[in-house]
């Protein structure tokens, strides 16, 4: 497979999502409405691509029965994937949703620890993808990996010509700036931490997000005053999800970066345009319950009704 977008998740997991009456300390709560899905960041986004109809690798790290399920998961979508064998089980986390007020509980687990050996195989998988136009790596780091391992696949992409868009962490993101990918996408949390402030409204954050526009093309910066802001070196933007009624906000940010990776590829790097198609997936993935996605037919639906104000800087 040639010109696909190569989506790395360092720790995959296996989501368990499922709605209870009522959750109380100490005590026994039954849980309804079970789903399991594929999880991480990329795969979240590489979900979204395939719905999209852009061609992507899912790749990575998966161990276990539980990374066979993940992997079966993801056959079941369709998504093409190739992932790096290891001895350990991949991580489960889970997300209970409360039937009565809405609000959900989140377990994230760290996952297994990665052998160097298993990383290497990684970098010399990346290294052989000479015909991969964007490369999309996401998500927390497990244990034995780290942000100097990030900032390795993203040089032995850009020397095969491939643009790096990193989702992780703020406090994994200070630690990228100098390998200048592509293209970033924070949320407002992550974003302090990667400026080590706490700027909330959308002229603090677009004025600390300029530093950075002469060596990342695109930043953007989710939950900031109930949108999301997208800055380049030449403008920025600001947009919010049309109205839809939230029943998650799993998955939501990862959908945003898959549906803008997606114009990336399609060569739509119009600002307004990228800014309006994340939104449109992100709210997509609001409506749905538990971990379920957006389809590609209601993001096409939502895109129609967003909006998108430029912003003076």
């Amino acid at each position: 497979m040639k010109n696909f977008v190569l989506a790395i998740t360092p720790s995959p997991a296996l989501d368990l999502s499922g709605t209870v009456d009522n959750l109380k300390p100490n005590e026994k709560s039954y849980v309804h409405d079970e789903v399991k899905s594929p999880g991480g960041n990329a795969v979240n986004a590489a979900r979204i691509l395939s719905g999209l109809k852009v061609p992507v690798l899912a790749t990575g790290f998966l161990g276990g029965s539980i990374g066979d399920e993940i992997k079966r998961l993801l056959d079941k979508e369709k998504v093409k994937s190739q992932f790096i064998k290891i001895k350990d089980d991949s991580r489960i986390c889970v997300t209970v949703s409360n039937t009565k007020d809405h609000q959900q509980t989140r377990l994230t687990f760290p996952g297994p620890h990665i052998l160097g050996s298993k990383k290497k195989k990684l970098f010399q998988f990346v290294e052989k993808q000479k015909h991969t136009p964007f490369l999309l790596i996401g998500g927390s780091m497990p244990p034995g990996f780290d942000h100097f391992d990030i900032a390795l696949i993203i040089k032995l992409a850009k020397e095969n010509g491939t643009k790096c868009i990193v989702d992780s962490p703020g406090t994994v993101l200070k630690n990228l700036i100098a390998s200048e990918p592509f293209f970033i996408k924070p949320n407002l949390v992550e974003f302090q931490e990667l400026t080590r402030s706490n700027v909330k409204s959308v002229s603090g954050v677009l004025k600390k997000a300029q530093v950075f526009s002469n060596k990342i093309p695109y930043i953007c910066i989710s939950s900031v005053a109930g949108g999301a802001l997208l800055v380049t070196e030449q403008n920025s933007y600001f947009g919010r999800t049309p109205k839809v009624k939230i029943k998650s906000t799993v998955g939501a940010g990862d959908s945003m970066v898959g549906a803008m990776v997606a114009q990336f590829y399609k060569k739509n790097t119009s600002a307004d345009e990228l800014l309006r198609w994340g939104l449109a997936a992100a709210a997509a993935t609001l409506e749905k319950p538990g971990t379920a996605f957006g389809s590609a037919r209601r993001i096409y639906q939502l895109y129609e009704k967003t909006k998108v104000v430029a912003i003076k800087k």
